[in-house]
Parts: C-alpha cells; structure tokens; sequence
C-alpha cells in the first residue's frame, strides 16, 4: 500500500503539472529555432516561430488525452500500474480567468480500476482545485493569485512555450488538422523550463513536490510534435510523450522499498475555438474550498 501512494502522488502531480497547468519559466534558448526541414528555409521557420510566440488571443479551448504506465521494479511491492483519460479546458485571456477539467481512469493492483475526477479554475482572485480520488477523499482547496499566476496557468501558455523555450526546433513537413493545414514541428524543450513547470504547478496545486528533482538526469526520453495553422500561426495540435526513471531517494522512498520507478507518459492536445465568446462559472461547492498557501 505504501508503494501505491506513493505512485499515486507521483502520477497525480506529473498529470496535473503536465497537463492542467501552464509552463511559464525557464532559459529561453539563444538564437531562436535551431534546426531545420527539407523545404523550408531556416529563416521561414524562425518566423513560424516568431508568429507563434507574439500572437494575441482573446480565448481558446482546448481537449486532451494522456496515458501512462508506471512500473515499480524490485523491493517488496512490485508493481505496475495504467493510467488513462481525457479532459477539457477554457482559457479567457481577456478576463485571465481558466476552467480545466480531467477524468482519470487508474488500474491499480489488488483494487482494480479506480476513477479519479479533477478540476480547476482561476477566477477573480483565488485558483480552485477539485479533487476526488480513492483513499484521498474529495476535496476543494484554493490559493491566492498572486502576479505572475495567469501565466503560469495558461495552458495555451504551455504550447507557445514550447516553442519560445525550446533548444532546437526541426520542421517535418505539413499535415492537415481538421481541415486545416499546419506545419509540423518537432521541438527539444528546455529542461530549466520543464523544471520550473514541474516545481511551481505541483506547489500551487498542493501535489507532490518536484523542486528537489533533477529532470535532467530523470528523463530518458521526451519528445515534443506541435502543428502550427499555415494560415494564423495558431497552435491546433500538441502531443507530448516521456520516459522518466526514478531512484527510491528520488521520490522520498528507501533502497528496501524498489530499486528503480520507470513511467511512460503520453499526451495529446488539440487547441480549437480561438476568440469565441467563453463563460466559465465556479461551481457551488467550490465556494467552501479550504485556503491553501501559496
């Protein structure tokens, strides 16, 4: 049961960190896009770039989808265990106010498949989680908004991000998004701005503490494919996918508990609904959310 919570908190944090909050931080590369595809010249890219990272938008929203598969090896609980879902999101740039959403299937030794309900909101002057999950409970929290906490929880943000922090950027051709046609890129993100994402949405979400990680060392494998509109530099379609392994003193465990946690991570995102009129509305139960500090 230890090792479940603990790979419980884990997931929880990175599907949070990674999927309902923005990324706003880190170096941002020197010299633009590195990198470059057959047919389009380094300079068409680094104004793709460029148009991507300066648009303006009123609102947006976005759907996703993640899986992830987390493995125990060694120690007295080996285990693994799968995780899926799907979840929805509305960014009202105008008013800086957001409403995220994420239904979460895990299948988890000995219990079987759980599902676990998240939700968050920036509105007026507070954030608002919602968390229903197995041995957990359900519970409301909130913290303040405090400067800079737009940005980190523009989940657009995160997209644009990508590209703006970046260490190299490679153009893969042109593919159709629902009928639009984009540029495809592969992009190699920033571990200074993956870090930052990591150590300031889990804090501000009250989820386990990624500040004294070393992703640099943790990652394996990370790959970053984003499809820009040909004809507005907008963003419509994101898919990420990790491989990360963790030592016991990684994760606060002891050697007698496992000898290494690996986790598979995908996620795919599609942003849709640009300047279109949006309302998000607070639920009433999270109106007796319990004050967290920031």
């Amino acid at each position: 049961m230890k090792m479940i919570r603990i790979i419980l908190a884990l997931s929880l944090g990175l599907v949070l960190s990674l999927g309902l909050a923005g990324c706003n931080g880190g170096e941002v590369a020197d010299g633009g896009a590195a990198g470059g595809g057959e047919g389009l010249a380094q300079a068409e890219i680094d104004q793709i770039v460029a148009g991507v990272t300066t648009a303006q938008y009123d609102s947006a929203k976005m759907d996703f989808d993640t899986n992830m598969v987390m493995e125990v090896i060694g120690g007295a609980e080996p285990i693994e265990m799968t995780m899926w879902g799907n979840g929805t999101g509305i960014m009202d740039m105008v008013n800086q106010e957001m409403q995220m959403s994420m239904d979460m299937t895990m299948d988890i030794p000995e219990m079987g498949e759980q599902a676990m309900t998240t939700q968050v909101y920036l509105v007026g002057d507070w954030m608002y989680t919602g968390i229903e999950i197995p041995d957990f409970g359900d519970q409301w929290f909130k913290t303040e908004v405090m400067p800079g906490t737009w940005e980190q929880q523009n989940q657009l943000e995160q997209q644009i991000a990508f590209f703006r922090e970046s260490v190299g950027i490679e153009y893969l051709g042109m593919e159709a998004v629902e009928g639009t046609d984009c540029y495809v890129f592969d992009i190699v993100p920033s571990m200074e701005a993956l870090e930052a994402l990591l150590a300031q949405q889990s804090s501000a979400m009250g989820t386990m503490d990624f500040s004294q990680l070393d992703l640099a060392d943790l990652f394996e494998e990370m790959r970053i494919k984003e499809w820009v509109a040909g004809d507005s530099y907008r963003v419509l379609k994101s898919e990420v996918y990790m491989r990360m392994q963790m030592l016991p003193e990684d994760v606060g465990a002891s050697e007698s508990d496992f000898d290494r946690m690996v986790m598979d991570m995908d996620m795919t995102s599609t942003m849709y609904d640009y300047d279109q009129p949006v309302s998000i509305d607070l639920p009433e139960e999270a109106l007796d959310a319990e004050e967290m500090p920031y």
